[in-house]
């Protein structure tokens, strides 16, 4: 039997690579359609009540889908049953299969998994029972990309994308089933098809499992279900949302440390209250002065503490205001994968404090968290410790199905998933819907539905999406070469961003990026939110020689030159802090199955193109 933890993986492992290619069957290894959003997921899921059920779990590899495309009960894993001579054959013993380590990835795990996309089913006992006066939730922070979960050999939740949570009530389970110890599988399933989200195609490492941490949450009968905070002028507006059986016709207390008062409001027919603070005298949340206040929610049988910020976000004409001034964006792109030789979808709050805190020390003040919803704590952290950032879902490239109801209506739940989780986050100030998505109108009505979507959510924060592949030549003028953003998606966003690689895509070397300008036919900020270029850390030469360390420093400057001197451009977010898994990355002495094209390397040795930007952002803090 093997204990699978973390640990560095082999490349050369490639044991079930082979299975990549089976595509999901509709109803089994995915739903027919996108699940419906559970209007009772716990919100302020660190202000809660629960039991972590990290650690060791069974797991059983199912490479070719035998057991969701063919199931029996020799078969039936979720059923968790013992050969008896009733039961005839059984093919499968929980008890002695392999154990892995939860929250984490399997690609990671073992050398042999490092490249296997599949169905993978993990198995661990809970003890648990009815509580009096209490709800029970089982809480995923995100299982990829696919998860069905069965307690007692019940199907009770299935959940389709790999980056957002989703919950369960099991209350009415544990009081017909009683007291004692129960058997929770939950199926992971990693593959993606034409019309999951992301597509077929990504650039980053697809890290299978169940990669961040479930809960057992108890919260009372009636509980508080959702609070939403946001600055209007002078006054925080807060809404709540309860949801129980005595919701309606509630009274709710409010109080925010600074203020010295409590509120008190009933809720309506729906449990739904509001209330706002003048909060004229208190210090607003900008990176510079990251002041938090304690929020506390309280009704007759539930009470809720969140630490906010007081911060306003929004534009007039081509600027990006914060609290009202404008703001430069000093940012960089990052992913979620924790500095080390291996990388890995987990990350820990310390594993992601020190991304954060490298980003600082690089002078932002802006991370684009790309290209799909990084865990809760992120935003935590960011609040806390002074970052802005941009939260996206993965609406990545051409392999949409932009014209599919069942893909729009997974890209929605997904954007409510995001929203509804982080909406209360000052650090939080943008939401993109995309990245470098090609221009056809089925496209822009799908991405304009989402973005209708995340205005009703929250109407505090900007909307933007990274284009790229939708920016059209200008033409030449004065022998200059033009690029004019004119994506019709421009019109619906607040904040028009592109990425654009001059000098490393293409024909022109970084020596003749002043060759090129960018304009906007929007009058609405613009900012670069990607550009860059691929080293090897310590590989230096010749800046004209590619892949050095000295090439990327080269492109770094001259397209700095370029920014500074585009019209309305508020910042850039340049691609990224931190090298990173892509299996599309090929180059055998360079790349090796490495995106190269961070500031740091994956151990967190500091490239020569990073002392570039972390200059060039020191002295617009000091023109600031």
């Amino acid at each position: 039997m093997k204990t699978l933890t973390r640990r560095n993986a082999l490349k050369s492992g490639i044991a079930g690579a082979g299975v990549a290619a089976i595509l999901p069957v509709a109803g089994q290894a995915f739903a027919q359609e996108p699940d419906p959003i559970a209007a009772s997921l716990p919100g302020n899921l660190p202000g809660r009540e629960r039991r972590a059920l990290d650690g060791t779990w069974r797991y059983i590899l199912d490479p070719f889908d035998v057991a969701g495309r063919k199931p029996t009960g020799r078969r039936s894993f979720w059923q968790n049953r013992i050969e008896t001579a009733e039961t005839g054959l059984i093919e499968y013993e929980w008890s002695s299969s392999d154990q892995m380590t939860i929250p984490g990835d399997w690609n990671t795990a073992e050398p042999e998994l490092h490249y296997y996309e599949g169905p993978v089913y993990f198995q661990r006992e809970i003890n648990a029972g009815p509580r009096p006066g209490l709800r029970q939730f089982l809480y995923f922070e995100a299982v990829n990309y696919a998860a069905t979960v069965w307690l007692d050999g019940a199907e009770i939740a299935r959940h389709e994308g790999g980056f957002t949570p989703f919950a369960v009530d099991i209350t009415d389970i544990l009081a017909r089933t009683g007291a004692g110890t129960h058997s929770l599988v939950v199926r992971a399933d990693s593959r993606h098809g034409p019309e999951t989200v992301p597509g077929l195609d990504f650039d980053w490492k697809n890290w299978g499992g169940i990669t961040r941490s479930v809960w057992l949450v108890e919260v009372p009968v009636t509980f508080i279900q959702d609070v939403y905070s946001r600055l209007e002028g002078d006054h925080l507006l807060v809404d709540v949302q309860l949801d129980g059986p005595s919701s309606a016709n509630a009274e709710v207390s409010i109080a925010l440390t600074g203020d010295g008062n409590a509120s008190s409001v009933s809720t309506d027919g729906e449990g739904r209250a509001q209330l706002q603070f003048d909060v004229t005298g208190l210090q607003r949340w900008s990176p510079d002065n990251p002041q938090l206040y304690e929020l506390t929610v309280s009704t007759a049988s539930d009470r809720l503490v969140e630490r906010i910020g007081l911060r306003k976000i929004e534009t007039r004409g081509r600027e990006v205001l914060l609290n009202g001034e404008p703001v430069y964006l000093r940012g960089i792109s990052m992913h979620e994968e924790a500095f080390g030789p291996e990388a890995t979808r987990e990350v820990s709050q310390a594993e992601a404090r020190a991304l954060l805190a490298e980003a600082k020390a690089l002078g932002c003040n802006f991370v684009r968290l790309a290209h799909y919803p990084h865990a809760e704590h992120v935003a935590r952290l960011a609040d806390e410790i002074g970052l802005m950032l941009w939260a996206e879902i993965p609406v990545y490239w051409e392999e949409i199905a932009y014209d599919s109801p069942r893909t729009l209506a997974l890209a929605r739940q997904m954007m409510r998933e995001l929203v509804m989780r982080d909406r209360s986050r000052a650090s939080v100030v943008m939401w993109s819907v995309a990245n470098e998505t090609p221009q056809s109108d089925a496209r822009t009505r799908f991405l304009e539905t989402v973005i209708a979507d995340v205005r009703a959510l929250d109407p505090s924060r900007l909307i933007t999406a990274a284009l790229n592949k939708n920016v059209d030549v200008g033409g030449v003028r004065d022998g200059e070469k033009v690029i004019e953003v004119r994506d019709p998606l421009g019109a619906s966003l607040d904040v028009v961003a592109i990425n654009q690689y001059e000098g490393w895509y293409g024909e022109r070397t970084p020596g003749e990026i002043a060759q090129v300008s960018f304009r906007n036919t929007y009058d609405k900020p613009l900012m670069f939110s990607e550009f860059g270029a691929g080293a090897l850390y310590g590989h230096r030469g010749a800046r004209e020689e590619r892949w050095t360390e000295d090439y990327q420093a080269w492109l770094y400057e001259e397209t700095l030159k370029v920014v500074a001197e585009t019209p309305g451009c508020v910042g850039l977010a340049p691609w990224l802090l931190k090298d990173f898994r892509s299996p599309r990355r090929w180059h055998g002495r360079f790349q090796n199955l490495w995106n190269r094209k961070g500031l740091v390397s994956p151990e967190g040795h500091r490239k020569q193109a990073f002392f570039v930007l972390q200059e060039y952002y020191r002295m617009k803090a000091s023109s600031a």
